[in-house]
């Protein structure tokens, strides 16, 4: 079975979040999902979710795009839940002219990480190198990080291997001209790299133009195995054994 390593059920993206939840809960071939918050409240909503239902985890933290009026310090209590298996998702986005703030909220997300033994779960929007920047000059995540729906970049890609952190795979991979995204499945070591699906945006072929699910997550995974020459059930496993690794309280 497969675990979507990043999705959102939260009132902020969605207006029917139960029939998300069935259609997750009633899902042979997902065995897990973490369902990732996008500041304060959205991350107190996924811990009642992962409390009520048995294949939820849930991520706690603040959005480059969210962090108006957030206080950082509340991330301190939720993380007390045992549902709770990384800090994300936090990282920086460009569309927003506001990178000092930020930059700073980034910093001190992963200083709380790094205190509270979890990995984190990156959001990059053309910002790669700036976050690795940050890493270098004022903090690295000490126990995993995963760069979400990862932005295909080799240079990149090679720190990342280096340092020993995740990329995953979402939607993207599924399109025509993701040329860039199949270069990085076939460089990127087996043990390094995860499946989502960043419900409900980034729907995969053939469901573009739909809301994306986490049930779509099949779609990526048979694109990899496509693109690796491996099997499905290969790919299903090893992303499987991967999001484990990372995510250490998944059981």
């Amino acid at each position: 079975m497969a675990i979507d390593s990043h999705m959102h059920i939260n009132n902020i993206v969605l207006e029917n979040e139960q029939e998300y939840i069935k259609d997750i809960n009633e899902n042979h071939s997902i065995e897990n999902v973490i369902n990732v918050g996008l500041n304060i409240e959205t991350s107190e909503e996924s811990i009642l979710i992962s409390r009520e239902n048995s294949k939820f985890y849930s991520s706690i933290g603040i959005h480059p795009l969210y962090i108006e009026s957030q206080d950082i310090d509340n991330l301190y209590k939720l993380a007390d839940d045992d549902n709770v298996v990384a800090i994300g998702e936090i990282g920086l986005d460009n569309s927003k002219n506001n990178f000092d703030e930020q930059k700073k909220y980034l910093i001190k997300q992963i200083i709380i990480a790094n205190e509270l033994h979890l990995p984190v779960i990156i959001h990059s929007n053309n910002s790669n190198k700036l976050i690795i920047e940050i890493f270098e000059k004022y903090v690295k995540p000490k126990y995993g990080c995963v760069f979400h729906c990862f932005p295909p970049d080799i240079e990149s890609l090679r720190y990342l291997v280096k340092n020993g952190y995740y990329i995953s795979f979402a939607g993207r991979i599924t399109y025509k001209n993701a040329r860039k995204s199949f270069e990085i499945a076939n460089t990127v070591p087996s043990d390094l790299f995860l499946v989502e699906t960043d419900s409900p945006y980034i729907s995969p072929e053939p469901h573009r133009d739909e809301v994306n699910k986490s049930s779509n997550i099949g779609y990526i995974i048979s694109k990899i195995a496509e693109v690796k020459k491996m099997s499905y059930e290969d790919i299903e496993q090893i992303t499987t054994e991967n999001a484990k690794r990372l995510f250490k309280k998944i059981k």
